[in-house]
């Protein structure tokens, strides 16, 4: 059992101006739930329509009759960490779970760009919120949440501030796309750095990406989402990445206008967390467990 046991010693836990010791792994990480035969857990292929295109997705259906809160699990740019493992832990602590691909992303239809994606987000909740698959997915309307990590936590952000039905958010290592263009020297540096794992992409190189960005620079610096943000529930989690003096800024401004329910979690690691995807996994189904309170 001493295996089992989870030392994040190297993370920083602050609710509000509270502060948490090392956590032990919740047993949703370490264990496979009892069995429903009535109604057990599931995976199932499926797409998402969005603007004449239908989006590769996975949705992980979870044991029981529910209604269950539901976790839309928005992936980075282009994506080659999906987070499958979270999901995994998320859907056996009672939640639903849905990874899409956006247009132009790992084979779906279309060209992809920044503005495509948020327009694939904002799809995949309508699809979530239909009242025909409330009901096959065994949903509960009113717990909708969506995390992303990377690419997929600006989007987060992005559609819990455009969005009321989304009733918490959770962003990881979220890059700033306000603000990639703003150190012309980082800028070049970050542009080859995509350019090298476009391969996925379709219709987009790193430069057309950044552009996007500098055309929408003040709508999509997401420390100006703080007074959208700040009435809901809210999970920042920060890596040693290029992304953490935005995520940083965002939390600082968050409990300046004094936020009702900020956690923000920084943990010593890179931006795909990989010697830490338990305790990023930990930190992220502590979190879900709360919002059922």
């Amino acid at each position: 059992m001493k295996n089992l046991l989870l030392l994040i010693a190297l993370a920083v836990f602050s609710f509000g101006n509270h502060r948490l010791e090392a956590q032990s792994a919740p047993s949703f990480i370490t264990s496979d739930p009892q069995v429903d035969t009535k109604f057990p857990a599931a995976m199932a292929g499926i797409t998402v329509p969005s603007h004449g295109v239908d989006m590769d997705a996975v949705f992980y259906l979870a044991s029981g009759p529910g209604p269950h809160g539901t976790v839309l699990l928005l992936h980075g740019l282009p994506g080659y960490e999906m987070n499958a493992d979270m999901a995994q832990s998320i859907r056996r602590a009672g939640w639903n779970v849905l990874i899409f691909h956006y247009r132009g992303d790992w084979g779906t239809a279309g060209d992809f760009s920044q503005q495509s994606s948020i327009e694939d987000t904002a799809e995949a909740v309508r699809f979530l919120c239909d009242p025909a698959n409330l009901q096959k997915f065994r949903m509960d309307p009113r717990n909708l949440v969506v995390i992303g990590h990377s690419l997929g936590g600006f989007l987060a952000g992005y559609e819990a501030v455009h969005d009321p039905r989304i009733a918490a958010v959770g962003m990881i290592a979220a890059v700033n796309l306000g603000t990639i263009n703003s150190d012309a020297s980082e800028r070049e540096k970050r542009i080859q750095r995509w350019q090298a794992q476009m391969h996925p992409l379709h219709g987009a190189t790193a430069a057309q990406l950044f552009a996007e960005a500098q055309q929408h620079a003040k709508d999509w610096d997401y420390v100006q989402w703080a007074d959208a943000l700040r009435d809901r529930p809210l999970l920042l989690v920060q890596a040693d990445d290029q992304n953490r003096t935005s995520m940083q800024a965002l939390a600082d401004v968050l409990r300046h206008k004094g936020a009702l329910a900020l956690t923000s979690v920084a943990v010593v690691t890179d931006h795909s967390f990989s010697d830490h995807r338990i305790a990023l996994q930990t930190i992220v189904i502590e979190w879900l467990e709360k919002l059922k309170k």
